[in-house]
């Protein structure tokens, strides 16, 4: 026995959460038994799970006992378990009786079903083979015992609804007519329907389509405006409804946003209401201000029958004398000759309007299209201008 063995002899501790260092001439010895204190750290965590057997336990004890290296960690692995050992297990929490009998319920509701389907498929009636029941049963037992294809039936069916809800129309929002007292009368009687589209929904919309349902030339003409955004909604109603007027003019005042075939087909809806003076300045604007020439032809063309409108006929001046491109100029220019031709053939003008000779001169003087130059020498022709 060496000089640190005859020195440092203490005695086996019982409860080892005490255990600690002590002060030795060595840090790490090889006891006679044959345990090296390289292999302490593997085998205090058997010693404080209680896994050795009484043999290497008492070859355990009798070493660490006389190792302060060795006895410090047998210490901190028993503080450990201790403190394992002293926390809430998640299994301590659960009711091991109520899961034993949910589990039981659960195989007998099983066997019972089986035995059915067994019985079913051994004497089918024809009752059972057209019955719902039978089917939702071997529909049921399909999904139970096959939980991946229950997951694409249901990623399926759920795509399909959600398709189906996008889909269909909504119902055309009541039309209401503003001219007669009778119909006024009725409106304020009601109460009044909740706006489809909210000024939100209109903001955050980055694409649109506009169709026909039923054709324009129709008894009850009916157009679909399909604004597309994080929320898409579908808007179906006659060309004067108040939703559809609303949709087709925030489409128009922001034409940077849209393609010019979606503004194309706003103007074709919103022609059919140009009697309304709110349609007939979002006509006019689009006119003035479209970035695209086909667009803003369209625009006076929806303006025939209202040139009289002091509104429309600064904006036929305005295209006539402004814009660049020379369809355009020639569009307003025959709206202006058919405005005029209408007043005198009805007595209405009382002259030649100022403005509008002034106009006249100067495109026959300087606009480079022969056309308008043409155009412009028969309106002055027949205001009586030479």
């Amino acid at each position: 026995m060496t000089d640190r063995q005859e020195n440092n002899q203490p005695e086996k501790h019982k409860d080892f959460s005490q255990i600690g260092p002590q002060p030795l001439t060595q840090s790490h010895p090889r006891n006679d038994e044959g345990i090296r204190c390289d292999e302490i750290e593997t085998l205090a965590v058997l010693y404080a799970c209680d896994e050795l057997d009484a043999a290497a336990r008492t070859q355990f004890e009798a070493h660490f006992a006389q190792c302060t290296a060795c006895a410090a960690a047998v210490a901190r692995e028993l503080r450990l378990q201790q403190v394992i050992a002293a926390l809430d297990q998640p299994a301590d929490s659960l009711d091991r009786s109520g899961l034993l009998l949910a589990q039981c319920r659960s195989e007998l509701a099983e066997s019972l079903d089986d035995k059915e389907a067994r019985s079913n498929r051994t004497s089918p009636s024809w009752t059972q083979i057209f019955s719902p029941v039978s089917w939702w049963g071997a529909l049921r037992h399909t999904l139970i015992y096959h939980p991946a294809m229950s997951m694409t039936v249901l990623v399926v069916a759920g795509f399909l609804a959600g398709v189906a809800g996008q889909r269909l129309p909504l119902a055309p929002a009541p039309v209401v007519a503003t001219h007669s007292k009778t119909t006024t009368a009725s409106v304020n009687s009601a109460p009044a329907a909740p706006a489809k589209v909210t000024d939100e929904q209109l903001r955050r919309v980055d694409n649109a389509h506009v169709a026909w349902v039923t054709p324009s030339s129709s008894g009850n003409p009916t157009v679909q405006v399909q604004l597309m955004s994080p929320t898409p909604m579908d808007i179906v109603g006659a060309p004067d409804d108040a939703d559809v007027q609303r949709a087709l003019t925030f489409l128009l005042e922001n034409g940077q946003r849209f393609d010019p075939n979606v503004r194309l087909n706003s103007l074709d809806v919103l022609r059919m209401n140009a009697g309304d003076p709110d349609v007939r300045r979002t006509l006019c604007a689009a006119a003035r201000l479209d970035r695209n020439p086909a667009v803003r032809i369209k625009a006076l063309e929806a303006l025939q029958g209202f040139e009289g409108d002091p509104s429309v006929r600064e904006a036929l001046l305005d295209a006539l004398e402004i814009d660049s491109n020379s369809g355009v100029r020639v569009a307003a220019i025959r709206l202006l000759r058919t405005a005029l031709q209408s007043e005198g053939e009805s007595g209405a003008s009382n002259g030649p309007d100022a403005q509008t000779a002034e106009v006249l001169r100067d495109r026959l003087r300087n606009d480079p299209d022969s056309d308008v130059r043409q155009q412009s020498a028969a309106a002055l022709h027949e205001l009586g201008i030479q």
